[in-house]
């Protein structure tokens, strides 16, 4: 499908893989670290977890995406701050289609077909993966267990996943809590846009192999 094709292969989620073709860099203030940025003239507004930084110098921002990595301000900046478990959190947002719909937590697993997928949970506007396999990818030396999400904002597609180091808190229970409240935080900080609804089933829902491939533009095989 058309809309499908212009999405696909544009974001990663990590700061460790390539992301040609997507304009990065740093803010114009020059910070090293952020508490919060606003995407597509604020419709999705990110907000880092408490004890954690968005990390300005790795942000990617396209025609086709952004990308914005998070890691514990403490290992970002070098200060001491609120502790918290140290990992990489990934938030990677598509541009806004008000026909795009709601993906499954089995969109979410089937995105990933080279990761085990260990749970699945459809919540309340967030679908979430812990998979067995792959966050090592991500997180060089980290744990190969990993959680994954995806949700819709005002018409956007985003991404949400949190990798821990090697049987870090974050690879089990707690990185389900932090994807949690990171999606909640999400939606508090992001206004409120008037969006037409997402089509259903009905109406030509995307299910199948076109929100599975859409996804993996979120989710590449990078991990």
């Amino acid at each position: 499908m058309r809309r499908t094709a212009v999405v696909m292969s544009v974001l990663a989620v990590a700061g460790c893989v390539d992301i040609a073709g997507l304009a990065g860099g740093a803010p114009e203030s020059g910070e090293q670290t952020l508490n919060q940025i606003s995407l597509y003239n604020n419709e999705v507004v990110v907000t880092a977890p408490r004890g954690y930084c968005i990390d300005a110098a790795q942000i990617k921002r396209g025609s086709f995406g952004a990308f914005i990595p998070i890691g514990s301000c403490e290992s970002l900046t070098g200060q001491a701050g609120v502790p918290v478990e140290p990992g990489l959190i990934t938030v990677s947002v598509l541009p806004r289609q008000s026909d795009r719909a709601m993906p499954t937590a089995s969109d979410v697993a089937a995105s990933m077909p080279g990761d085990k997928a260990l749970q699945e949970i459809d919540g309340d506007g967030l679908s979430i993966v812990h998979f067995a396999t792959g966050g090592a990818r991500a997180l060089p030396g980290g744990d190969p267990r990993y959680w994954r999400g995806g949700m819709m904002i005002n018409g956007h597609l985003l991404g949400l996943a949190v990798y821990g180091p090697q049987d870090s808190p974050l690879a089990d229970r707690q990185g389900l809590q932090l994807l949690m409240d990171l999606a909640e935080e999400l939606r508090l900080s992001s206004p409120t846009v008037d969006a037409a609804p997402a089509q259903r089933n009905a109406e030509g829902r995307m299910i199948g192999a076109g929100v599975q491939r859409l996804l993996g533009g979120l989710f590449p095989n990078s991990g």
